[in-house]
């Protein structure tokens, strides 16, 4: 069965807030380096013209990432795991560490009345979309690394897991569903296969 890749939506909102932020501030920067050589005047309060200048580049060059970044980062179905990708991050999960796949409202997940305003603005314009929570007896790292290259609404508030939301959550499901019951099926038939062996 073919499998395809699905994008990590709220990885792709992180990186849209931080390309728009970090783009502002960029050309500000810019703008402040570039307004003595405009005006033909020194500004008294710069230090360091270079040291402006540096830091106009590190911002632009922050902005350029994240905005090509944000069409990286996905998830896909293989036959014995499953595979998260960002930018910085190749996570693959293992059917075995999983417990369960099932869908949720995201609003379910994260209450808008008790969310706090910075989160509430942040997952506003999926309130009303269905995620899937992938439950899990484990994680592949440690959570602390994994909060490092993810969002923290990626992760489950109610167990140990990972909240994905995906352009179409029915597809991603069936295709999670379809290889994971594959992949059981195969470990019972390798089973009986060792269980069914003797030494004649």
């Amino acid at each position: 069965m073919k499998t395809k890749r699905y994008p990590l939506l709220l990885y792709r909102r992180t990186m849209d807030r931080v390309w728009k932020y970090t783009l502002f501030l960029g050309l500000i920067l810019l703008a402040t380096w570039a307004l003595p050589l405009v005006h033909e005047r020194d500004l008294g309060w710069i230090s360091s013209k270079d040291l402006l200048l540096t830091a106009a580049v590190v911002v632009l060059a922050i902005t350029l990432f994240a905005f090509l970044g944000r069409s990286q980062a996905y998830v896909k179905v293989h036959q014995d795991h499953l595979r998260l990708v960002t930018p910085f991050l190749r996570l693959n999960i293992s059917f075995r560490r999983m417990r369960s796949a099932h869908p949720a409202l995201l609003q379910q997940l994260f209450p808008p009345q008790s969310a706090k305003w910075a989160q509430r603005r942040f997952l506003e314009p999926f309130y009303g979309k269905t995620v899937l929570v992938i439950e899990l007896k484990g994680y592949p790292l440690s959570p602390f690394l994994l909060r490092l290259f993810l969002p923290e609404q990626m992760f489950s508030t109610r167990s140990e897991g990972l909240v994905i939301l995906t352009d179409d959550w029915m597809k991603f499901s069936t295709e999670l569903d379809s290889m994971h019951g594959n992949w059981l099926q195969a470990q019972k038939n390798k089973t009986k296969s060792t269980g069914n062996f003797s030494v004649r």
